[in-house]
């Protein structure tokens, strides 16, 4: 729900120690919310008087709730501006305890999404901001209600919790067991960690096989199938975070224990091999092009 959540080692450039500068980094060069803490006093008022004008109080920065992983932040185009979007988390509870933000150096605006079990938006994003902070699940938002929760599932909820709402990921079977069931029905314990045009990786907090740290499905968008894959580790510590490949070119979804890498996903790769396949193959030099990287 977030990109590469885990503080990179040092890039080639040196971060950008302002939110201002941060409009226009790049890769490396861009700031983690940690840093500008330290390095833009005027970005942490901005932050800080956000949160507190929601009720949201230490929930981010040094001492924060959520002083786990966290990600870049890393420049968006929304309506003519620049944004910064970045996550925090909780640590060893990453999946299930984190905040989505976007914040607007010129502005001096935050737009929020805080879930624990319940999501909350912090402001009042509008339909695009909403699909972007929650990594397009959610693509209707508060409106003139302000701050307000949110569903953590999609909101037309069923009538009974084996009946997943329709035209959803949570539709999508796996020898006949829906997604929605897997995870709990009304009672869901998933979250989603991580979207792509073709695929969307889903966290379960409560382990079919007593996992400590969860069972990890991935939905087919072209199939309406879901699978559960093997992480590579039921160690408590084990966290996720959205990662990139090939240089930032396709997005993954990754699985590490104390910054070791233990398995990647990468999600966006095979929506782009999927994009390539079939009747969706464009001819000629398109092909060509597209396929250079």
């Amino acid at each position: 729900m977030v990109a590469s959540l885990m503080a990179a080692s040092a890039g080639a450039w040196a971060a950008a120690k302002t939110a201002v500068d941060a409009q226009t980094c790049m890769d490396d060069s861009c700031p983690y919310p940690s840093d500008l803490y330290k390095s833009d006093p005027v970005y942490t008022h901005d932050i800080e008087s956000n949160l507190s004008a929601a009720g949201m109080t230490n929930l981010i920065g040094p001492s924060g709730k959520l002083a786990g992983p966290e990600g870049p932040l890393s420049p968006v185009q929304i309506e003519g501006k620049t944004w910064l979007k970045s996550m925090v988390c909780e640590a060893g509870n990453c999946g299930y305890h984190y905040f989505n933000f976007l914040y607007q150096p010129d502005s001096h605006q935050l737009l929020g999404y805080y879930f624990d079990g319940q999501g909350v938006w912090i402001g009042k994003p509008n339909n695009e901001e909403a699909s972007i902070l929650t990594d397009g699940e959610i693509t209707t938002g508060p409106g003139e209600a302000g701050t307000a929760p949110v569903a953590a599932a999609p909101a037309s909820a069923p009538a009974s919790a084996d009946a997943p709402p329709a035209n959803t990921i949570w539709t999508f079977s796996n020898n006949g067991t829906t997604l929605w069931q897997a995870c709990g029905g009304q009672n869901s314990t998933c979250v989603i960690v991580g979207n792509s045009k073709w695929y969307v990786a889903v966290l379960n907090r409560r382990s079919a096989t007593g996992c400590a740290f969860g069972d990890f499905y991935v939905a087919d968008r072209s199939s309406a199938a879901w699978h559960r894959y093997d992480t590579g580790t039921c160690s408590a510590d084990a966290y996720i975070q959205q990662g990139s490949i090939s240089h930032g070119q396709y997005s993954s979804v990754d699985i590490l224990i104390n910054g070791s890498l233990v398995k990647q996903f990468p999600i966006g790769y095979w929506s782009a091999q999927k994009s390539f396949s079939g009747g969706n193959r464009p001819s000629g030099s398109k092909t060509k092009q597209n396929n250079q990287h």
